[in-house]
């Protein structure tokens, strides 16, 4: 049996299936992350126009 006959018998492995708990705790802590360096970047903008004057 040659190699290619051999790599076409073989079949793909299945895909894990996402577990969407973990999906959903991914997309939370990235909210998250996102709403503390909007937050901080509006504080560090805030700071700065508040001291020029």
């Amino acid at each position: 049996m040659s190699t290619e006959q051999r790599d076409q018998q073989q079949t793909p492995a299945p895909q894990p299936t996402p577990d969407p708990r973990r999906e959903f705790a991914k997309k939370g802590a990235l909210t998250v992350v996102g709403a503390l360096v909007s937050g901080a970047a509006r504080a560090v903008v805030s700071h700065l126009l508040m001291d020029g004057e």
